[in-house]
């Protein structure tokens, strides 16, 4: 009979070497309630979940837990109409991350490129090297995208090129001129990730009449409040949508999530609510931050980087004394800053927003 050793040994043999070069990591840790003053690490809307939604919840019919549950049609048309496409051009997907990993499936191959302009969302790379391909970093130039920075990086093995539009972890949108400059010139697919642009005037599905080497990303975690749910959706033109369903399983979204996310979208009025709230919190807490003499990135959505640098040679001090306070930022390093002075902060609720301002104003000093 085989020890644990040689059956950990054996095991690691057969591992795909994409795996088994990865950390585990566990993307939010467990924590009690009572021992948590304020998290602005979630990066979700704080102003909660539309009561139309919780509403639904209670009287889902009983074959929406019972059945194996499809693409719904009324959800496609839903979010068709709300994004100003055609329902063929629309297809779900288990959150952003879901779809990401649908669309690098589709494309990347073994030894392909994907362009990556940083510092931006860290699972672009994952997926990427999940597949086999490679990461192609362009740093950014004081935060600002440019389209001949990214274009210059590109060659025969360039498949995708990746945008957050608003960018998480700065919050800054990228100008439509940049956009289609990089679209326009680029061979291969562009995949723009709109998760936060629901809250902004931001909003790429007219391009793709123009553009079809193009797909958008967007989510139901952040504006609509679904963050558990896990729901997002790709927009796309329909042949690409075509080739992405081939890697996706035919249940892939919950019929829960679906039926709630319907009624998401047609709660205009908590949206409206949900979006003056986060934009009245994050100038609170841009404006308090630079009263105490710290840059912000001049973000419009939930989330933006605070440069730290003034009073922390390293963000993991000032993010651990936090920590001790029970207060949660995020260490920007996981989205490949520049320079090691960042820490990102998403907007909570006006008392966690209030009670952040307060306790790092006593650890400052000011």
């Amino acid at each position: 009979m085989k020890n644990s050793l040689e059956i950990n040994v054996a095991i690691k043999n057969f591992i795909r070497r994409e795996i088994s070069d990865f950390e585990s990591m566990e993307y939010a840790p467990t924590r009690k309630d009572s021992e948590k003053k304020c998290d602005l690490s979630l990066n979700i809307n704080p102003y909660g979940v539309s009561k139309k939604v919780l509403s639904k919840l209670k009287y889902l019919d009983k074959t929406k837990i019972s059945h194996y549950y499809p693409e719904n049609t009324d959800l496609i048309n839903e979010i068709a109409s709300y994004i100003g496409v055609l329902p063929e051009q629309v297809m779900l997907g288990d959150g952003c991350d879901g779809c990401l990993e649908m669309i690098t499936h589709t494309f990347i191959d073994r030894g392909d490129e994907a362009i990556i302009p940083i510092p931006t969302f860290h699972r672009y790379e994952f997926h990427t090297v999940l597949m086999g391909g490679k990461p192609v970093f362009v740093p950014m130039k004081n935060f600002e995208l440019n389209s001949s920075d990214i274009l210059n990086h590109t060659n025969n093995k360039s498949k995708i090129i990746f945008l957050s539009n608003p960018n998480n972890p700065t919050g800054i949108p990228i100008e439509r001129n940049i956009k289609e400059e990089i679209i326009n010139g680029f061979n291969g697919i562009v995949v723009v990730d709109e998760a936060l642009a629901d809250g902004t005037n931001l909003n790429g599905a007219s391009l793709l009449n123009k553009y079809d080497n193009l797909i958008i990303v967007r989510s139901f975690s952040k504006t609509f409040g679904l963050a558990s749910l896990r729901i997002g959706y790709i927009v796309s033109n329909p042949k690409i949508i075509n080739q992405i369903k081939k890697t996706s399983s035919p249940f892939k979204v919950n019929g829960i999530a679906q039926e709630l996310a319907i009624e998401a979208l047609r709660d205009k009025q908590h949206i409206i609510n949900s979006i003056n709230y986060i934009n009245e919190n994050r100038e609170f807490l841009i404006s308090n931050l630079e009263k105490i003499k710290l840059k912000c990135t001049k973000s419009i959505t939930t989330n933006f980087l605070v440069d730290v640098s003034n009073f922390y040679k390293n963000p993991e001090d000032l993010i651990g004394k936090l920590k001790e306070k029970n207060v949660l930022v995020t260490d920007a390093k996981s989205f490949r800053t520049q320079k090691n002075n960042y820490i990102r902060v998403a907007v909570a609720t006006e008392e966690e927003n209030e009670k952040f301002i307060e306790i790092l104003s006593k650890l400052l000093g000011v």
